[in-house]
């Protein structure tokens, strides 16, 4: 889905209480979800997704990916740019009915890993087409809605998508608890040239996706292997559970006249004009 049900992080804990079962019954009650979003009007954008033909996608290699939050490229003299990110199946967007989805799920519950698994042994490697949107973070005022806002969308017809790339799965994995299951994503890890942008959910995932995947896998689940950079890397990570880096120096801090690390290339943030007040509404 290309929006979100709330624009605003401090909601998500309340949100996730709704949709999970009920803490008197056990069972998920649609009166309890139907209940929370009725005090939310910006979560019916994302409502008329979720229930319209697209809500269920028929497998992973027709379904769209979003990046849903708004972040900001960054040019290397400081120029930057607001940015969507979109992925867009080169087999096309093809989705399920409310009947179909009862049939074909509960005959296989893994019908759309089992779809993924087939195609990519077969030699038929689906792809993505990545796009995305940009603009002049000088206009962000100028539009009738706010870029930010994870429960807008960016017009097409006057943000036209951008072709800048593609992914294509070529290779099944071998393990799926060290491959898969023990993946931490996490919005905060960027890279040079891309930045967070004044999101306001956006700001909460940075950090809370951090503390998810610490308590999921442990202070170093940056360590693992399907986590680790790929690039070369130094920190002053040391100890905490599960660190099995061999690091022998005895200086693990940052500058110090017997450690050769220098300051990484800097990247220009262009810092931000802020004006008026912010408010917090608490009903």
């Amino acid at each position: 889905m290309p929006v979100f049900f709330i624009r605003d992080g401090m909601k998500f804990p309340d949100m996730v209480h709704a949709f999970k079962p009920s803490p008197k019954t056990n069972m998920q009650e649609n009166w309890r979800i139907v209940d929370f979003f009725s005090h939310h009007p910006e979560s019916l954008h994302m409502f008329t997704f979720l229930f319209d033909d697209v809500g269920i996608p028929l497998n992973y290699r027709h379904m769209d990916g979003f990046g849903v939050n708004t972040y900001t490229l960054i040019s290397r003299d400081g120029k930057a740019h607001l940015v969507k990110f979109h992925w867009k199946p080169t087999c096309g967007v093809k989705c399920l009915l409310d009947d179909e989805a009862v049939t074909v799920g509960g005959t296989c519950h893994t019908h759309a890993t089992k779809d993924l698994t087939d195609s990519i042994a077969a030699g038929n490697y689906p792809e993505w087409k990545l796009f995305i949107q940009t603009i002049d973070a000088d206009h962000e005022d100028k539009f009738d809605f706010d870029p930010l806002d994870v429960t807008k969308t960016w017009p097409e017809d006057i943000i036209p998508l951008q072709p800048v790339g593609r992914m294509v799965l070529n290779k099944n994995i071998d393990n799926f608890f060290a491959e898969n299951e023990q993946l931490a994503f996490c919005p905060a890890i960027t890279v040079p040239g891309i930045h967070y942008s004044d999101d306001k959910l956006l700001q909460t995932r940075i950090f809370s996706y951090a503390d998810t995947q610490r308590h999921r896998l442990g202070p170093n689940y940056l360590m693992l292997p399907v986590n680790a950079p790929k690039c070369a890397h130094h920190n002053n990570h040391h100890d905490g559970l599960m660190n099995f880096m061999h690091r022998d120096e005895e200086v693990n801090y940052f500058p110090s006249r017997f450690d050769p690390t220098r300051h990484a290339e800097q990247y220009p943030i262009p810092p931000r004009v802020l004006s008026g007040c912010r408010e917090k509404l608490v009903h």
